[in-house]
């Protein structure tokens, strides 16, 4: 039997609307200094106990927040950094914007997700005297993504 590929060469491309106008967004690519990205479904769980489960639950997943930790150092200059940075004292529907994210594997295209995000927990300078600046933020989806596979 065949060992099966389990470090497929994946390749993360995240993009964040910076503008939107005549009905869509003009998308960044935000990678330049983005050391992770880490993606969190935050399931919503109904868990009940029916008596002919003898004991063993019944689990039903009911809602999702999905959420993307985005982090790695500060480059100014670059547009989805710049974008998001000039947010950071910015409220309500000032924060909302989309993202758009491709997983690749090796060339391949295999899934595209987008989604309308809240961008929060905005970090774009600070740390000691030698370190190097960092940045990061959450991108929070408002609803449920779009997922479409290649």
């Amino acid at each position: 039997m065949a060992m099966p590929n389990l470090n497929p060469e994946w390749v993360i491309k995240m993009f964040i609307g910076t503008e939107y106008a005549s009905s869509a967004w003009t998308y960044a690519p935000l990678c330049a200094g983005i050391e992770s990205i880490s993606p969190s479904v935050n399931e919503q769980n109904q868990q009940s106990f029916y008596m002919c489960g003898q004991g063993g639950a019944c689990n039903v997943v009911t809602g999702i927040a999905p959420e993307y930790d985005v982090s790695g150092h500060r480059v100014i200059g670059d547009a989805a950094q710049d974008y998001i940075a000039g947010l950071r004292y910015s409220l309500g529907q000032n924060r909302v914007s989309s993202l758009k994210v491709e997983i690749y594997d090796g060339t391949t295209l295999v899934e595209t997700i987008v989604a309308d995000c809240t961008i929060t927990d905005i970090v774009d300078f600070g740390g000691n005297a030698t370190d190097i600046v960092p940045f990061s933020c959450k991108l929070r989806v408002n609803g449920i993504p779009t997922v479409t596979a290649a």
